[in-house]
Formats: C-alpha cells, structure tokens, sequence
C-alpha cells in the first residue's frame, strides 16, 4: 500500500512538473509572438526616436523580459540540471527578482500616463510615487522573507530534472496582495479621470479626445488583464502543491512585458492613427502632419479649458515631433 502511494505521488509530481513546464513555454511563446508582431512599430517608433526615459523603460521592459524567458525555459527544459540545492535557490531568487522587476517597470510605465492624464498634475504623481513605494516595498518584503525560508531540491525523481521548491510559507500569496491593490488604485484614477473628462468637457477638440480614449482604454485593459493573472497566481498560490507554484509566474510577467510595451507603443503611434482617421477634424490650420517627419513643432490640445497638452509630448512615455511645415496658396 505504501508503495503504491508513493508510486501515486510521484506520478502527480510528474504530472505537475510537467505542467508548469508548459506553461512556462506557453507563456513564452506570448512574448515572442507579440515581439515579433510589433517589431515593425518598435523600429518606427522607438529606434527612431531620441533617448528619453520612457525608451529607456521600454528596451529594458522589452528586452530583458524576453532574455530572460527564454533562459528560464533552457534551464526547465534542460536534461542536464544542476542537482545543487544551492543553483535551485539561486534560479528561485533571480526568477523572483526578474518577476518583480518586470511588473515594476511596467507599473512605472502606467504611472507615467496616468501623470500624462492628469495633465502633468505634481500632487496626483507624488500620490501614485507614494502608493508604488509602499507596493513596491511590501511585495519585496513579503518575496525577501519567503526566500530566506524556503529550501530546494532539483532530483526528487531520476530521470525528472527539476528543482523543486520546499518548505514554502503558507502565506507567500500575501505576495500578490499589495500588487493587486497598486492596480486597482492606478485603474480607479484612470476612470475617475475619464468621467472628468466625458462629463465636464464634452466639446474637446477631435484629437484630444482621441488621446484620451487611448489612455483610458489602454488602461483600464492593462488592468483587467494584469488583474486577472495576479489573482489567479494568488490563488494558486493559496491552494496549489509546491509542483504547481510556477505555473503562473510566466503568465504574469508575460502578461507585464507585453501590456507594458503595448502601452508605450499606442501612445506613440496617436498622431498617425489621428492623421489616418481623424484629421479632417482636427484644427490644423497651417500645419501638415507626416509620419517620418521630425522636428520641434508641437500641436497644442487643450483639455478642461486651462491646460494646453502637447499631445503628451511632455511625458517621458515618448519623444514624439511634429513637422510644421508652411503651405502655399
């Protein structure tokens, strides 16, 4: 009897292994595809751009998200991994640091146009500053005491390769919760803004409604999105085996990497979208738009009647001219 439960147990281990193997492939694949989609946009937009923050938060957003997927994925799917318990709590803590890094950089990335939305407003960004900090903080302190606590191994079954995460608390999906609660905040402005805007304002010009429909809508997407993937990482945290525990962290920094370079793309490509939808309404007097001209000019939208946007020009998130050129009669 004993025998056959321990041949039981090891056979779900297997299967659970086996799982999040998966599902870290599954969720790599998500990153490739969406780099490899977007690649055109990203040398339009990005490359061709002056260096600014925003660019700086894209690449590394971009780019190390999708090194380190595809070294994580090596390193599941290796036949030849290490049986140190030392190298398994290593790959725990950089998998762990790389997860949270993404998250942040993409939550960073949100806060600057939800700055953008508020029309630069210094109260506003030193209230999401604050907010972050203790998120951020809360979620290292949580991920810092769980890994000083929990153990390894990487041969429980010859043959099966993989280390194993033990001894973990019963509360590491505490973990999720100050995350969970910094998107909720950042959606909740969003929207609060967006029934400013709609409400007070409804004969803005075309072109600046048009960028703060994507802003909102961008926004409140990232949040169902990356929302729902926390949760359900929270909740298998809450009732998973130690098998399964990785099993959602791909998704979620999958889900960071791609909405956080979505986000910066769209904002970017606003004046040509503009220009192909929408120009015939927008007050343009005297100004040609094209969409690989570059110089100082800037179009000025003014929102709720006493702030003149810049098409948010003046937010990291892009550095985005206008070409003004004259035209003759």
């Amino acid at each position: 009897m004993v025998a056959l439960s321990s041949l039981a147990d090891n056979v779900a281990l297997v299967r659970e292994i086996q799982q999040t193997r998966y599902a870290e492939l599954a969720s790599s694949i998500i990153v490739i595809y969406d780099h490899l989609i977007t690649l055109d946009q990203e040398i339009e937009l990005i490359w061709k751009s002056h260096w600014t923050i925003g660019k700086v938060l894209f690449l590394i957003n971009r780019y190390y998200a999708l090194a380190s997927v595809i070294c994580n994925n090596c390193i599941l799917f290796s036949t030849h991994l290490s049986d140190s318990v030392s190298f398994c709590l290593r790959l725990f803590q950089w998998q762990a640091c790389t997860g949270l890094l993404v998250s942040t950089i993409a939550e960073i990335i949100l806060l600057l146009r939800l700055y953008a939305l508020y029309q630069l407003n210094r109260r506003v960004l030193f209230f999401m500053l604050a907010a972050f900090i203790v998120s951020v903080g809360a979620a290292a302190t949580i991920l810092g005491l769980v890994l000083v606590r929990v153990s390894a191994h990487s041969q429980l079954l010859p043959g099966v390769p993989f280390c194993l995460p033990l001894d973990v608390p019963s509360w590491f999906y505490t973990f999720w919760i100050p995350l969970l609660a910094f998107e909720s905040l950042l959606c909740g402005l969003a929207l609060i803004r967006a029934f400013g805007y709609f409400r007070a304002r409804p004969t803005m010009f075309q072109s600046g409604r048009y960028i703060v429909n994507i802003l909102i809508r961008d926004s409140v997407i990232y949040y169902l999105i990356v929302f729902a993937t926390y949760f359900a990482n929270l909740v298998i945290f809450l009732t998973g085996s130690p098998g399964v525990l990785e099993s959602g962290i791909g998704f979620a920094m999958a889900m960071s990497c791609v909405m956080g370079s979505r986000l910066c793309l769209n904002i970017r490509d606003v004046p040509y979208e503009i220009e192909d939808s929408t120009v015939s309404q927008v007050n343009l007097t005297g100004v040609s738009r094209s969409r690989n001209a570059v110089s100082h000019g800037t179009t000025n939208i003014v929102v709720n009647g006493s702030c003149a946007l810049t098409e948010y020009e003046l937010v990291e998130l892009r550095s985005m001219r206008v070409k003004r050129n004259s035209l003759n009669a």
